[in-house]
């Protein structure tokens, strides 16, 4: 299993940013695990992300492929409203699951996030396809009207649960608590990981998240004092800040350095115990 879930973040003018994360833990049974799998994936020319977890066989193929359909323009329209996207992406699932042997139909779950529209005409859609041997269902995922979680699957959903409530706290009493934001889903999800209280979640987490514009951004990320990229450890580069980093406190940094960028906000831990 795995900790996989999505949240948005919010401006004054609504839905500004959407993201799914993931842990990078394969599990073959309790303490069988291999902890550099790649569970989230991102279009290089388009706003799509996906994700999934349970049974990894199915999807860790079939979303390499339905990636590659996206960018090449075979998959999907991107003039299309959700409902086609989703329908089109359904289809798609459908057509390769029941391409696999009956007895390695296992379930699992995709999320599916969109945009439509540019800057402040955009607007953020997600969707959850549970994917069994009886069928495939899809359901739209309403987005919150505050920064905050939209949707957590996985194993490891309770103990992230129990640090995000720590996390968010009540900051009109605490004024180290952070609130609902960005930084307090993604912060949590880190310290639910280093906590392992989950042993079926672990290794480096892994982001990929959509702006008002452009295409969809993988990210990198800087934790416990190495670089990773899709759950890899990242060792050398010539090129490491061409793309965009964040640590486990959720601040842009800087891949050679890996410290935080100059002109990026600075954002303190927060004191706070758990049990």
């Amino acid at each position: 299993m795995t900790t996989l879930f999505s949240w948005t973040g919010i401006d004054t003018h609504g839905p500004a940013s959407i993201y799914i994360a993931s842990d990078s833990r394969i599990s073959w049974g309790k303490g069988n695990y291999w902890d550099v799998g790649r569970k989230v994936f991102s279009s290089k020319k388009h706003p799509e992300l996906f994700g999934y977890s349970g049974s990894v066989t199915f999807p860790i193929q079939m979303l390499g492929q339905l990636i590659e359909h996206i960018d090449n323009g075979l998959a999907i329209c991107q003039n299309d409203n959700i409902d086609k996207k989703l329908e089109s992406i359904r289809s798609y699932i459908e057509n390769s699951f029941n391409a696999m042997p009956h007895d390695q139909k296992k379930p699992c779950q995709i999320l599916y996030a969109t945009r439509l529209g540019n800057r402040i005409s955009s607007s953020f859609h997600m969707a959850i396809f549970d994917i069994t041997s009886g069928g495939i269902s899809c359901e739209k995922m309403a987005l919150p009207e505050k920064s905050g979680l939209i949707v957590t699957t996985g194993s490891g959903k309770v103990s992230f649960k129990k640090w995000y409530d720590t996390w968010v706290g009540k900051p009109h009493q605490d004024p180290y608590q952070t609130g609902r934001t960005s930084r307090a889903v993604f912060s949590s999800f880190c310290d639910s990981l280093v906590s392992q209280q989950d042993p079926f979640s672990g290794g480096a987490p892994q982001l990929v998240g959509l702006y008002r514009e452009g295409a969809a951004i993988n990210f990198g990320i800087i934790y416990n004092g190495k670089r990773y990229f899709n759950g890899s450890e990242v060792t050398a580069s010539q090129d490491l800040n061409l793309i965009e980093w964040r640590n486990s406190l959720f601040e842009r940094c800087d891949g050679d350095t890996m410290n935080i960028l100059d002109k990026a906000q600075r954002q303190p831990r927060p004191k706070m115990e758990i049990n």
